[in-house]
């Protein structure tokens, strides 16, 4: 199946009418927030990777983020109201979230050693500890976390298969929760050919609970 032909597929298995425009030279643009339409319990979900390559991997890692906010969803439409976005509940178990925080550490030194980035090898061996914020502001713009985003960020675009028909719901993913590591994580199908570890899964799992991390002076900060 071409991009072309999955474009118009993807139309079609949905209730929701989108303007989609399958002679673009961008597709992906028009599949922003495209998840959402299967909120709140992702039912008939596994449709969209029906034509994928081991397409069940995909559909098996997404269906992950319904389980962790149909609650929340269902509370808001009670009231009334649609998320744009999909958003966990906070947990209580900070005890589970400092492991995580270990974990993702641990994750990223190795994955900063595949990238052969000097900078980000260097910047994560600087990373000794975890901190659980619970202030509702988020220090993410300093040095140290921009260093690590940035060397994320050129290594997936420089091993990303731009032409693989899976590449279409790229802006489907960021749309989760426009969190870039977020969507790599429920890609990693795409990467596990160059990396041989699910590298992202403690991010997954600190957002999971209702929470999100990033780095700051020698520290991996996890806050709301």
């Amino acid at each position: 199946m071409t991009k072309r032909e999955y474009v118009k597929y993807l139309g079609d298995i949905i209730d929701e009418v989108i303007d989609l425009d399958v002679e673009s030279d961008d597709l992906r643009h028009q599949f922003y927030e495209y998840f959402q339409a299967f909120m709140p319990n992702g039912t008939n979900i596994e449709k969209v990777f029906k034509p994928i390559k081991e397409g069940n991997l995909y559909h098996k890692r997404l269906l992950q983020i319904f389980n962790a906010t149909k609650g929340i969803f269902n509370e808001l439409a009670a009231e009334g109201k649609t998320p744009a976005y999909f958003c966990p509940a906070p947990t209580k178990n900070k005890e589970l979230l400092l492991l995580y925080g270990e974990k993702y550490i641990e994750n990223l030194t190795l994955f900063s050693k595949i990238t052969a980035d000097q900078e980000f090898i260097d910047t994560m061996t600087q990373i000794k500890t975890v901190e659980i914020s619970d202030l509702d502001v988020r220090t993410n713009k300093n040095d140290t976390n921009a260093i690590v985003y940035e060397s994320i960020s050129d290594w997936f675009i420089d091993n990303t298969d731009y032409e693989a028909t899976i590449e279409v719901l790229s802006e489907a993913y960021y749309a989760i929760n426009c969190d870039y590591n977020l969507s790599y994580y429920f890609q990693y199908p795409s990467y596990k050919e160059k990396i041989n570890f699910d590298v992202f899964e403690p991010y997954f799992k600190i957002w999971e609970m209702g929470y999100y991390c990033w780095f700051n002076q020698g520290k991996l900060v996890i806050g709301k």
